[in-house]
């Protein structure tokens, strides 16, 4: 069993090694303005679940930098990255439903997109959330505040999961 997690873990190792040169190549790439070839590595990384990557490649459909621009796409990259919690994409997408950008207008997801936000240290997310906040009733903000605690909750308890599992042997439910 110890040799399995052994070489679990060095597997794991490996990929995050050749996901991390991916990552500084799409970097470099985008910072010189080669949007082509930056999304071509950012949608590798972007499919394979790096949250970084997805929220990057929602950045490049949210301003058209290398992709077509498109604001449902950019929505489900956000999405993607932010329900893995990159604040980055949660303050993204919460502006989206703010502003009904590729999503009809909705202030209590937006309070909760960028609460989230919020909650890592994001000051641009903290004073989006008292402008959005304004413009709420008492209900919506309970409700925003009860999805925020909700998802806090269920990360926790995956977090938890996933840790358990590694040092346990056994398979993550």
């Amino acid at each position: 069993m110890a040799t399995q997690r052994l070489l679990t873990c060095s597997f794991l190792v490996l990929l995050c090694s050749f996901a991390a040169c991916e990552d500084r190549r799409a970097d470099k790439a985008y910072l010189r303005g080669d949007y082509d070839k930056a999304v071509v590595d950012v949608q590798f990384l972007a499919h394979s679940g790096e949250a970084r990557a997805q929220y990057d490649l929602g950045l490049m459909y949210d301003k058209g930098q290398g992709v077509p621009q498109s604001d449902a796409e950019a929505l489900q990259w956000y999405e993607r990255a932010a329900e893995q919690g990159e604040p980055r994409a949660q303050y993204n997408l919460g502006l989206m439903h703010l502003n009904g950008q590729g999503v009809p207008p909705d202030l209590v997801t937006a309070y909760y997109w960028v609460s989230l936000s919020a909650s890592h240290g994001n000051q641009h997310a903290m004073d989006a959330r008292d402008y959005i906040s304004e413009k709420m009733s008492a209900e919506q903000i309970a409700e925003g505040k009860r999805r925020v605690r909700e998802y806090e909750e269920q990360l926790a308890q995956r977090k938890s999961c996933v840790a358990c599992s590694l040092f346990s042997g056994k398979p993550a439910p």
